[in-house]
């Protein structure tokens, strides 16, 4: 005799997809955190007399240790992640996050679109006279400028991309809120994350992210937005490498 054949089960409801993403956030940063306590450890074992507050106010800005964090926070997050999703068979993971191969055309408007806003907006801050030095302070401290472009260019779009408009957005695009509120949540939730930034920076972020989730909406692919995570990643610390001194 068939047994029944088993129902798929329901999606995530929004609060629950915010639950979620919270939570994996939660360990991401945990886990970013336990890394830097780690460093702070070993420096001041190295050198007692050194202030424990200066110290580990610098390992927020420090390049190397920022690179193993997101390595091995970005990884533990990500498997975290897919477990997450293989819990609702209803989807398969590549069809939760928008895994489509989209046409090349996309590929070279959106990109394009991207360069223009960032010159854009880098004269805007040009104007304001608030250039970013973030970056700048991280390619400085590092001691592997290959090990710096894994994390920034490969692992942190790649983990935000999947968490941010991939699963949160999917999530709130299925809802009522539907894509216009999936667009505008995840761009301020990934906003928050990049509270390291000024306030002006943050205003780019954010433009950065409805375009991110614009792009997300009208191919139905999450690589779209995935490349020009990278590649704007890939451009600032391009530039930044080759402005130092």
């Amino acid at each position: 005799m068939k047994k029944p054949a088993t129902s798929p089960s329901p999606p995530w409801t929004p609060l629950e997809i915010l639950g979620l993403t919270i939570a994996i956030l939660v360990v991401f940063f945990t886990t970013t955190s336990a890394i830097a306590t780690l460093f702070l450890t070993l420096t001041l074992n190295h050198n007692p007399n050194l202030n424990p507050q200066v110290v580990a106010q610098s390992l927020q800005t420090n390049g190397w240790v920022l690179s193993i964090a997101i390595l091995i926070a970005g990884s533990c997050s990500l498997g975290l992640l897919y477990a997450t999703l293989i819990r609702r068979p209803a989807l398969t993971p590549s069809q939760y996050l928008a895994l489509r191969k989209p046409r090349w055309t996309a590929w070279w408007i959106w990109n394009a679109l991207l360069v223009a806003l960032m010159l854009l907006s880098e004269s805007i801050l040009r104007a304001f006279q608030q250039p970013e030095t973030y970056t700048e302070t991280l390619y400085r401290t590092t001691h592997s400028p290959i090990l710096l472009y894994i994390a920034i260019v490969g692992i942190a779009p790649l983990f935000e991309e999947l968490l941010f408009r991939g699963f949160l957005f999917h999530g709130l695009q299925s809802s009522r809120l539907g894509s216009g509120g999936a667009i505008l949540i995840s761009a301020l939730i990934w906003t928050i994350l990049h509270a390291q930034y000024g306030e002006l920076i943050l205003v780019q972020i954010f433009v950065f992210g409805l375009l991110f989730g614009a792009a997300r909406t009208q191919t139905q692919s999450l690589f779209i937005p995935l490349s020009m995570h990278c590649l704007n990643n890939f451009l600032v610390l391009s530039i930044t490498s080759m402005t130092l001194p």
